[in-house]
């Protein structure tokens, strides 16, 4: 039951109704850094729910091009909108890290969407935002040089994987809590690593960025001129390592 704090979703659930939720989310599998847990031509017969680690929903364009739409940290459902919507997922996922992911079947997450309004009501919210990130990383990519796409990934990175970071002792920022490579980066904007290297580098400059323990830290400047907006991340106590060995389960996941 150590997960129930980490999830946001199962933390909404009354404690009298978890022993009958639970068991919806009991069978887990352990994937490794990069392992697709689904992809487009799979039919949508699963939700998945990450209990450890990180992981990026992508699409890819005709002309070869990804296009990120979200990151997923623990405690997150995904897969929810193909599962309600579609006969087969509309987008990859892939893990960043090594995740600790549990699935449920459609038949079984429908009928917790029926029995609990509170499960439906977040599914619907949590989905829209969702959508409407994914919108504006896309016009992002479309419509803005570099420098504004790296920005439109960092806040899109502090909104959904952040947590608060005292920012040398000048107030609080935010820590990208996964290790994130410049090529990386560069893959999620559609733009080379050397201008990434050049764009960071002038936003560490102006004391808009900072690294900590080789991740990004979106200083108290950053959070102030970019994300005024945007709700401040909830701190959380890092969930138990990933470990080495994993029971059989009923569904393979593509890339374990």
């Amino acid at each position: 039951m150590w997960f129930v704090g980490k999830s946001e979703l199962l933390s909404l659930i009354e404690k009298n109704c978890l022993e009958e939720v639970m068991p919806a989310f009991s069978d887990h599998r352990i994937l490794r850094k990069n392992a697709l847990v689904y992809r487009p031509d799979e039919r949508s017969d699963y939700v998945y729910l990450l209990k450890v680690g990180h992981l990026r929903l992508y699409r890819i364009t005709e002309d070869g091009q990804e296009i990120t739409l979200s990151f997923i940290k623990a405690g997150m459902l995904f897969g929810d909108g193909d599962v309600l919507n579609e006969t087969n997922y509309s987008h990859y996922a892939q893990t960043l890290t090594d995740c600790r992911i549990c699935y449920i079947n459609k038949a079984d997450f429908k009928d917790l969407l029926d029995r609990y309004a509170v499960i439906s009501q977040f599914v619907l919210r949590s989905h829209h935002q969702r959508w409407q990130e994914a919108q504006q990383l896309i016009e992002s990519l479309s419509l803005h040089e570099v420098r504004k796409r790296l920005i439109n990934i960092l806040s899109m990175f502090a909104r959904q994987i952040g947590s608060p970071f005292v920012h040398a002792g000048v107030g609080t920022g935010i820590l990208i809590d996964l290790s994130i490579p410049q090529d990386k980066l560069a893959e999620f904007i559609g733009t080379s690593r050397e201008s990434v290297n050049r764009h960071f580098s002038d936003l560490k400059t102006e004391g808009l960025v900072d690294t900590y323990q080789r991740k990004i830290v979106l200083t108290p400047a950053f959070v102030s001129q970019y994300l005024r907006d945007a709700q401040t991340p909830v701190e959380k106590t890092a969930p138990p390592p990933v470990q080495g060995a994993h029971r059989d389960i009923k569904v393979p996941l593509v890339g374990a």
